[in-house]
């Protein structure tokens, strides 16, 4: 029980939406693009505040179109709000979160959907029990430093067998994170892995 009971007292809380998601429309395409017949995916990282707030957004990967990734932060920042991330003494603390968009004709599918793995781990075989897709996605704790720690899973992820979530989190925790403007944050990744 008192190993249970440290378990959740160094766990994370990832920022979540509570902006019922997609926040984009049909409507949001911008009308130049649409004459122009533009498309693309934006991947992008809000900067959420301890109060569940977006306070930056960045294009991770553009659409190629100036006119589509300025659209996708302005929509981001407007309409997105969050519960806000905890860091492992439960503290409220700044949080991050990525999603993808992408933009083309409104006859076609969903506009707002995960972006892919930040990592992709090959092993000599996974594990029994493993669920397909073999990802595990975690939240984890970066001081003003940027040294990282205070992996968790998340919930979507539970299902995993627990040796790659142990992978998951060793290989996240080595890579280690930028601390935007120097501040605590909690991050999230996740993790593809494969048998070769």
């Amino acid at each position: 029980m008192a190993l249970f009971a440290s378990l959740l007292v160094n766990a994370v809380v990832a920022a979540t939406p509570a902006t019922p998601l997609p926040w984009y429309r049909f409507g949001d395409y911008p009308m130049k693009a649409f004459e122009e017949q533009w498309k693309g995916a934006a991947t992008f990282e809000l900067l959420v505040d301890p109060q569940g707030r977006p306070t930056d957004c960045s294009i991770i990967q553009s659409t190629g179109y100036a006119t589509l990734d300025r659209e996708t932060c302005f929509i981001a920042m407007h309409r997105a709000r969050f519960s806000p991330a905890r860091g492992p003494d439960g503290s409220l603390v700044y949080g991050s979160y990525r999603s993808m968009v992408k933009w083309h004709r409104p006859d076609q599918d969903s506009l707002q959907v995960e972006p892919g793995p930040d990592l992709e781990i090959t092993v000599s075989a996974l594990p029994p029990g493993t669920k397909k897709p073999a990802a595990v996605k975690v939240a984890y704790f970066v001081d003003a430093r940027g040294q990282a720690s205070s992996c968790t899973v998340l919930p979507e992820s539970k299902a995993q067998p627990p040796s790659l979530a142990d992978a998951a989190c060793k290989q996240v925790l080595a890579k280690g994170a930028p601390s935007p403007g120097n501040r605590p944050i909690v991050r999230t990744a996740a993790i593809l892995f494969t048998a070769d």
